[in-house]
């Protein structure tokens, strides 16, 4: 199965004024990481969903660069497969986001695929800018979110405990939790 290794740091960043640090809510993860040994320090705020052989669900921000109103995070669907297997998403795909609340809405985002540099098959689906509102909206309404590509689900997130990861996620790197309608 797919294996994806998150290293989770504890602590504080001297001078920098932002937590470096892991939480958890029910099933989403939130980590906050700040590169040590770094002038210009730049904090990632980072939720995500998934992992062990599973795709990984994942949203994330940096701390001064524009966020809401003008952007929100991006979710972005990742998997690596283990050596001399493939992905389940292929390049050129089409990844088709359903919520559980309605079946008839749907997301639709592109994939792009890869080798690693550690020759591993590689694959993720990411939003596009517009429409990020519209999916940050959904998974804070549903209870989980489908993967599917043509007639295949690829994965089933769970999106309990997204909004206070969400919620944690933009505090700890200085932004608005609002979701505008």
């Amino acid at each position: 199965m797919r294996s994806v290794l998150l290293g989770c740091c504890l602590g504080l960043t001297a001078g920098s004024g932002f937590a470096e640090g892991y939480w958890a809510f029910r099933d989403w993860s939130v980590q906050v990481e700040a590169p040590r040994g770094v002038e210009d320090t730049y904090v990632t705020c980072r939720a995500w969903t998934g992992g062990d052989g599973d795709p990984i669900l994942t949203l994330e921000v940096y701390a001064g660069d524009a966020g809401p109103p003008y952007h929100y995070p991006m979710a972005t669907l990742r998997e690596i497969a283990p050596r001399h297997y493939p992905t389940q998403m292929q390049d050129g795909q089409t990844v088709d986001f359903l919520f559980d609340f309605d079946r008839e809405f749907y997301i639709a985002a592109p994939v792009a695929g890869w080798i690693n540099d550690e020759g591993l098959a590689e694959a993720q689906s990411r939003l596009q800018q517009g429409d990020t509102l519209p999916m940050l909206r959904a998974m804070k309404k549903g209870s989980y979110v489908e993967s599917w590509i043509g007639n295949d689900m690829i994965y089933e997130a769970s999106l309990s405990g997204f909004t206070a990861a969400y919620g944690k996620m933009m505090d700890e790197c200085g932004f608005s939790l609002h979701l505008p309608s």
